[in-house]
């Protein structure tokens, strides 16, 4: 497979999610499908003179949606206009920030912890993804002991979990917020 397009230039709406207090923007199917991987990924973008790392997060359609910093949109005066984004895909992925639960339970077992310090970064992030994804916090809580019994036993990658949510619908872009 071909290696992806390292920056691509796009306009997109800077619209309010419905019931929420963030601003967020879509990123076009064709610069998702060239530029980004099917599931979550950070990226950097910049917007007329500022730039932010963004987590780029599947919209179950194979194409992505990032937030768009409050203060950014506040002075680069975007809420509502259709600005051109420059998105770069960065070198390295960072870390993902691990859920409570799950960091609890693998501070105690020197196992899943040899098979998580194996794991790619990208690997690391679809796991957490896969535990940020359920809706209930009981659901969030078994994942994590789920997922330590599957490092405990040498798996490397969570299974079963499609990252894109296109084939289980399972993610979608926020709705806009209506005047």
């Amino acid at each position: 497979m071909p290696a992806k397009d390292q920056t691509a230039t796009f306009s997109s709406e800077v619209l309010v999610a419905e019931g929420k207090e963030f601003f967020f923007a879509k990123v076009p199917p064709k610069i998702s499908q060239s530029h980004l991987r099917r599931g979550r990924m950070t990226a950097r973008i910049v917007v007329g003179e500022r730039s932010f790392d963004a987590q780029m997060e599947p919209d179950g359609k194979l194409g992505h949606w990032f937030i768009v910093p409050s203060d950014v949109t506040k002075r680069e005066k975007l809420a509502g206009r259709q600005p051109t984004f420059v998105l770069s895909k960065l070198d390295r992925q960072p870390e993902p920030v691990l859920p409570t639960s799950f960091a609890s339970l693998l501070s105690k077992s020197p196992a899943a912890q040899a098979t998580w310090a194996g794991t790619s970064t990208l690997a690391r992030i679809d796991w957490v993804h896969w535990m940020e994804s359920a809706r209930q916090d009981a659901t969030k809580r078994e994942r994590a002991a789920n997922a330590i019994d599957m490092l405990e036993k040498g798996k490397k990658r969570v299974c079963c979990f499609d990252p894109s949510g296109f084939f289980s619908k399972a993610f979608a872009c926020p709705v806009e917020a209506s005047e």
